[in-house]
């Protein structure tokens, strides 16, 4: 049997996109401000103490930024092949958006962690989503190099 991934693989991070997306509709979204709003839903508690994060609090988990553009930008790709999502060229940049098809993708899956991700989601929309582009960089880059300062180092002796 083949492995098949599944957490973050573009199947996953096709349904974090389209559920922020749908949070937000009708407004649409560029790239930027997608990225930064999937790392507050990812790492909520690093952001608001008292919610959970939805991924483990890993060191160096803002190191996943550099590698992000491509696999959402590879996500955006194939939700785009089928019409889950539409991009419209404007004077602020490309836009992501929702089409008619999206509603029943996200609701295609229902387990525990995508209910915890519509939660954080919602929490991030509520407390972060008046935030332009650039105060979310800044928001998420605020915490580059601090959220690895945890407690995650082991004795040598």
């Amino acid at each position: 049997m083949e492995n098949l991934r599944l957490y973050n693989s573009q199947v996953e991070i096709s349904l974090r996109l389209a559920k922020i997306l749908m949070a937000f509709n009708p407004n649409g979204l560029t790239i930027e401000k997608l990225i930064c709003l999937d790392f507050l839903v990812l790492n909520l508690s690093d952001f608001i103490p008292e919610q959970s994060s939805l991924h483990p609090a890993i060191p160096r988990r803002d190191s996943q930024l550099a590698i992000t553009r491509k696999t959402f930008t590879d996500a955006l790709v194939l939700m785009k092949k089928y019409k889950i999502v539409e991009e419209d060229y404007t004077r602020h940049g490309i836009l992501f958006s929702v089409t008619d098809k999206t509603f029943s993708f996200i609701n295609s899956v229902q387990n525990e962690y995508v209910s915890k991700m519509g939660h954080n989601i919602n929490i991030a929309r509520e407390t972060f989503g008046s935030l332009n582009e650039s105060e979310l960089k800044k928001l998420v880059g605020s915490k580059f190099g601090c959220l690895d300062k945890d407690g995650y180092y082991e004795s040598i002796h």
